[in-house]
C-alpha cells in the first residue's frame, strides 16, 4: 500500500502498532505478571489488548477496496479476483493451522481455531461478497450500499440469535461461556480437545475465543473497514481525520449504551463488541492521521511502519521462536530453566515483576524488529 498520503501512512502505522501490541502479549517474561492493558478480559468488558484482533480485521477491510480496484484496473476480471481471495484465505487458514501444530505436530490435541484462521475466513467471506456485489461497467468498483446493508444484517442477525433463541440442549438464550450458541456449536463441530486450553470454566474447557460461529460477527469489522476504505479512497469526507474520530466515538458510545441488550464480550464477539471495536479502530486511525507524518512524531513512528508493512512475517516469527524461548535449556545443573524464566528472573533484579515481564517482551520485539528492518531495506515483504 502506498504511503505517500498521510491517511494511508496512518493506516500503516496503526497496523504496525497493532502487531507490536499483539507480539508483546504473546511474548511476556511471565504469563503470571502482566500489566492490565496486556491481559485479555476473561468474559465481559475488555482491555486494550482486546482491540488488537478486531483492529487487524479493520485494517484488512480498509485496504481491500484499493487492492481490488487496483488489480481490476490492471486487467484482473472478477473471477480472477475471487480466485485470489479464495487462495489468500486458504493460505491464511493453512498457516494458522501449521503454527498451532508447531512444534509437536500432535494432530489429536492441537488447537484448530486461531487468529489467522479467523482472519482468513473473514477475509474470504467479506472479500467474495464485495466482489460479487461490485459494479463491473464501465469500471470495477466496490459498492458501499450492499456492504453497509450486509454489515447491518451481520450485527442484527447474530444479536437476535444469541438474545432470542436458546442454543440446542438449553431452555433459555444466553451470552455465557457454556450455554451460548457459539460455545455449543464449537463443542459439537470442533470438540473441546481442539480448543484453546488455558481459559477453563470451573475446571473444564468449554469454549474457544476464535470459534466458528463467532467468526460471523467478526466479518463486520472487515466490512466496516471496507466502508472506511471506500470513503477515504473516494474522498467522501471533507475532514477525514476529525470525522473518523467523531464517527468512531459515536459507534463506541452506541455499543456501550446497548450493553443491557447485548453485553460486550470478545470471546463471543458479540454485536456490541464488533461495534465498539470497529469504532475504536476508526477513532484510532483518525487520531493518527494528523500526526503520523508530523516532523517530530513521524520519525518516532518509523518502527511501527516497518512492523506494519510486514505484519504476517512478524506474527509467524513470534510463533516460530516461542518454543525456543520456552525450552528448558538455559543455565547449568540438574534443573535448567527456559530463556523466558531466566530473562524474567534477571529483569526482576531491577524491576518489579510486571515491568520485568514487559521488558522481556520488549527485547523480543526488538529482535523481531531487527529482522523486519533487514527485510525492509531489501524490500522483502511476505505477501500471500
Amino acid at each position: 500500500m502506498a504511503t505517500t498520503s498521510p491517511r494511508w501512512d496512518a493506516l500503516d502505522v496503526f497496523r504496525g502498532l497493532t502487531i507490536m501490541l499483539m507480539l508483546l502479549n504473546l511474548s511476556p517474561g511471565s504469563w503470571e505478571f502482566n500489566y492490565g492493558f496486556l491481559v485479555h478480559a476473561r468474559w465481559e468488558g475488555g482491555a486494550l489488548i482486546d482491540m488488537v484482533a478486531p483492529a487487524f480485521l479493520f485494517c484488512i477491510g480498509v485496504a481491500m477496496p484499493l487492492s481490488f480496484e487496483r488489480r481490476a484496473s490492471k486487467g484482473a476480471r472478477p473471477r480472477a479476483l475471487l480466485a485470489h481471495v479464495f487462495w489468500r484465505s486458504l493460505m491464511l487458514v493453512a498457516i494458522g493451522l501449521f503454527l498451532n501444530l508447531y512444534p509437536k505436530f500432535d494432530f489429536d490435541t492441537f488447537r484448530i481455531p486461531g487468529v489467522l484462521q479467523r482472519i482468513g475466513l473473514c477475509y474470504g467471506l467479506a472479500g467474495c461478497f464485495m466482489i460479487v456485489t461490485a459494479t463491473r461497467r464501465p469500471d470495477f468498483r466496490l459498492r458501499a450500499r450492499p456492504i453497509a446493508l450486509a454489515s447491518l444484517v451481520v450485527l442484527v442477525s447474530y444479536w437476535a440469535l444469541l438474545y432470542l433463541v436458546p442454543a440446542p440442549g438449553y431452555t433459555a438464550p444466553s451470552f455465557g461461556p457454556v450455554d451460548s450458541w457459539p460455545a455449543v456449536i464449537d463443542r459439537a463441530v470442533i470438540g473441546v480437545g481442539h480448543f484453546f486450553p488455558y481459559w477453563p470454566v470451573d475446571g473444564q474447557v468449554v469454549f474457544d475465543p476464535e470459534g466458528l460461529l463467532s467468526t460471523w460477527p467478526s466479518c463486520f469489522n472487515v466490512l466496516f473497514g471496507a466502508l472506511v476504505g471506500i470513503a477515504f479512497a473516494r474522498r467522501s469526507f471533507g475532514f477525514p481525520a476529525a470525522t473518523a474520530v467523531i464517527v468512531g466515538a459515536v459507534l463506541m458510545g452506541i455499543a456501550l449504551a446497548l450493553q443491557g441488550l447485548c453485553p460486550i464480550i470478545k470471546n463471543l464477539w458479540t454485536s456490541t463488541f464488533a461495534l465498539f471495536s470497529s469504532g475504536f479502530s476508526l477513532a484510532s486511525l483518525g487520531l493518527l492521521m494528523p500526526v503520523s507524518q508530523a516532523p517530530v512524531v513521524g520519525p518516532v513512528l518509523a518502527p511501527a511502519r516497518i512492523f506494519g508493512e510486514n505484519p504476517l512475517l512478524a506474527y509467524i516469527l513470534c510463533f516460530l521462536v516461542a518454543p525456543l524461548i520456552d525450552a528448558a535449556w538455559w543455565g547449568g545443573g540438574a534443573q535448567p530453566v527456559s530463556l523466558r524464566a531466566a530473562g524474567q528472573a534477571w529483569f526482576s533484579q531491577f524491576l518489579e515483576p510486571r515491568a520485568a515481564s514487559l521488558a522481556f517482551g520488549l527485547c523480543g520485539l526488538a529482535l523481531i524488529f531487527i529482522v523486519l528492518l533487514v527485510c525492509h531495506r531489501k524490500r522483502w515483504i511476505l505477501r500471500l
